[in-house]
């Protein structure tokens, strides 16, 4: 099995449960148990199972009267239990509803049969609907694309020339430039559309464990390996990994990673021989990966084996054209009913900002003030207060030398203040969430977006500091 599953056992006889935990174990599973059916569906409705064993006869409700509330808390599939006397009682209840049954003595290579047979059937349902949702996914993301402008338009010829190829890609750009998006793209209209696409990021992972998530495990590889477990790599077979934040990848790691791109194979953890690695390679990044090579940071037979071909993507002030078409675009997909018609005032503001955390900060911005328009066409004090695009506004970029932090806090209290106090209430969280953003913006252009450094400086665990950058539009 590749995959790890918790199983719910339903037998009152000690040796029964004993001989399925132990091969379900050997399997690499986990096994709840239970000595009755009322026990059973308690925990099958507060806790997810893969599939569950039923015994038959039980103290109490018997397993064929439990078996339809079973499959009424539960879509984990139920395997009867029975013994040789009982098999027609068996076949009926598969006939109502239990997916298969075991017999009464059964051996070891029985049972591993039917659980074998169940899980496959379980794993290839989850992953046909995890393919579902990620055309979904990958269609809405194609959809959220927008740009006329000059810039954008080679990107998107970009896309065109290499989706349908295998060439590994390599999306660069600043934070909220929409990397992901251009990555979902290339996928979706690839030839390996129908098959996995997988988004992951090395520093969202442990990094104890980096290696085993990415490429997997066997039994006994390290401590707490109590089976073998496929990686990244293996479930997106034929299909496309997107490597996010490429930069932070550990130098042995980006070892492993040049093997796979090289010789398209690579080997689980604790294992020797090597498997096929039939998959897309995407990375994502932004940082400057010339300068993170000079430092030794990253290598450079990698970095060109990734740069197949390079799309690099435009910071949203280097494409002021494209503003008010994603304004538009964004207040179109809003659920509640917004006007989407622009001021010229407004589309002014829009422009003359820098929007240092791009697109994604945009967005962030319009659907901000969405809220406090509350359907009426949207005006300059709707908009977050510009402090992210203003760093200098304690040092004076636009000449204000006298300004410090305690002048742009007062003016932004006053600014809110101003405002209907059904609007002004929770300022604390609306502080953050106009200021936090410029802290975390400046530590992360002073560590050239490390985020393990930047996370460090800060005093946040980086799996904090991702979310928040997500939040914020800053990913």
């Amino acid at each position: 099995m590749h995959m790890q599953h918790q199983v719910l056992i339903v037998d009152d006889e000690p040796a029964i449960c004993w001989a399925l935990e132990k091969t379900l174990a050997g399997e690499g599973h986990t096994a709840t148990i239970a000595s009755s059916a009322e026990e059973g569906l308690r925990l099958a409705e507060d806790q997810d199972f893969s599939m569950a064993f039923l015994d038959v006869r039980l103290p109490g409700m018997d397993g064929i009267t439990a078996l339809p509330k079973f499959i009424e808390r539960t879509d984990a599939p139920i395997v009867i239990i029975t013994a040789f006397g009982d098999l027609e009682t068996a076949v009926a209840a598969v006939k109502n509803g239990a997916s298969d049954y075991l017999t009464k003595p059964f051996r070891l290579e029985d049972v591993l049969q039917v659980c074998r047979r169940t899980l496959q059937t379980v794993e290839a349902q989850s992953a046909e609907a995890s393919r579902n949702q990620d055309k979904t996914s990958l269609a809405t993301s194609a959809a959220s694309m927008v740009g006329g402008s000059a810039a954008m338009q080679q990107v998107f010829r970009q896309i065109a020339l290499v989706a349908d190829s295998d060439l590994s890609v390599l999306i660069t750009g600043e934070t909220g430039t929409g990397k992901e998006l251009v990555a979902a793209a290339i996928a979706k209209h690839s030839s390996r559309a129908d098959r996995p696409y997988i988004v992951t990021a090395p520093v969202a992972l442990n990094p104890e464990l980096i290696e085993s998530e990415l490429f997997g495990h066997v039994k006994g590889a390290f401590t707490g390996a109590i089976g073998d477990r496929a990686g990244l790599f293996e479930q997106a077979a034929g299909g496309t990994i997107l490597l996010d934040e490429i930069g932070d990848l550990p130098m042995r790691i980006q070892v492993k990673l040049l093997r796979v791109l090289e010789s398209g194979e690579f080997s689980r953890v604790g294992e020797v021989r090597s498997r096929v690695a039939d998959v897309r390679v995407i990375a994502a990044t932004n940082c400057d990966l010339v300068a993170a090579i000079s430092k030794g940071e990253f290598r450079e037979d990698l970095y060109h084996r990734l740069s197949g071909m390079q799309i690099h993507l435009p910071a949203l002030r280097e494409r002021v054209e494209d503003i008010v078409p994603l304004c538009e675009h964004f207040l179109s997909r809003l659920s509640t009913p917004v006007s989407v018609d622009l001021s010229d005032e407004i589309i002014e503001e829009l422009q003359q900002r820098h929007w240092y955390g791009n697109v994604r900060e945009l967005k962030n911005a319009i659907e901000h003030a969405a809220v406090i328009a509350r359907g009426r066409p949207l005006v300059i004090a709707d908009l977050p207060i510009n402090a992210v695009n203003r760093p200098s506004t304690a040092g004076g970029e636009n000449g204000d030398s006298a300004a410090t932090p305690e002048s742009v806090v007062e003016k932004w209290v006053k600014n809110q203040l101003a405002k209907d106090d059904s609007n002004s209430a929770d300022l604390h969280a609306k502080f953050l969430d106009d200021f936090e953003p410029t802290l975390m913006q400046k530590v992360l252009q002073h560590t050239g977006g490390n985020r393990a450094k930047a996370a460090e400086i800060l005093g946040i665990h980086r799996s904090t500091l991702r979310e928040r950058c997500k939040e914020y539009g800053l990913d």
